[in-house]
């Protein structure tokens, strides 16, 4: 993935890298894997539908999927995404290498302040457990508090491997907090929270690539001609 990123639509490989490999790779990386996962106001959301989900609910992280990078947004609409892993120790482009400098061209904000169309985004891939256990999500963030926390538990999970816990990915239990914004006119802003609560075998997470079984729907049977009607005795007078 170092040797790879996504560029205004398209894949840009160094020669050396396979190029099969290199488009699968960029496919595979900047998509959103399983139901869309989000965290906005306070609210934790899930799916097209914004499905709620409570705080307390325990997701494995698969850290070997994470992803880090930038992602460019025009109409409240992402178009474009430089993303690699973070196992593969990827480093994103500084943002002066991104274009789109010119300050006046931006998007505004509901202050009408300037908002940069590149913006730096985790994307973790996450599986819910119990009654979702075979339920994929993809979460994702660029605000600075969730920025943060997805940091922190990188962290917390290389500060484990050192100590030899390895071959496992962490379960967090998801939950909220604030900080109070520097202007007082917004109040507190609130952040997502993940707490390491537990782990498990990184050969139980649902594998990412796996194509889902469709239901085979056979077609009935074609239906029994009906037998020729007999024709009709001739009445004898």
């Amino acid at each position: 993935m170092n040797d790879l990123i996504k560029r205004n639509g398209g894949a840009i490989a160094t020669p050396e890298a396979n190029p099969f490999l290199a488009h699968g790779e960029a496919a595979r990386s900047t998509s959103i894997i399983g139901k869309l996962l989000k965290f906005s106001k306070g609210d934790w959301m899930a799916g097209e539908y914004n499905e709620q989900i409570p705080d307390g609910t325990e997701f494995v992280v698969n850290m070997d999927e994470l992803l880090f990078g930038w992602v460019r947004w025009q109409d409240m609409k992402p178009t474009d995404q430089i993303m690699g892993k973070v196992a593969k120790a990827y480093q994103p482009p500084r943002r002066n290498e991104l274009g789109d400098l010119d300050q006046s061209a931006w998007d505004t904000d509901e202050a009408g302040k300037g908002r940069d169309p590149w913006q730096p985004t985790y994307y973790a891939l996450m599986q819910g457990t119990e009654k979702n256990e075979d339920q994929l999500y993809t979460f994702t963030t660029s605000s600075k508090g969730g920025m943060g926390q997805i940091a922190d538990l990188c962290k917390r999970v290389g500060l484990a491997q050192q100590r030899g816990k390895t071959g496992v990915h962490p379960v967090v239990s998801i939950g909220q907090d604030s900080y109070p914004h520097p202007n007082k006119a917004y109040g507190l802003i609130k952040y997502p929270t993940f707490e390491i609560v537990g782990w498990v075998e990184k050969g139980l997470f649902l594998n990412p690539d796996a194509e889902p079984e469709l239901p085979v729907e056979k077609a009935p049977p074609p239906a029994a001609k009906a037998a020729p009607a007999k024709p009709k005795a001739k009445a004898r007078f």
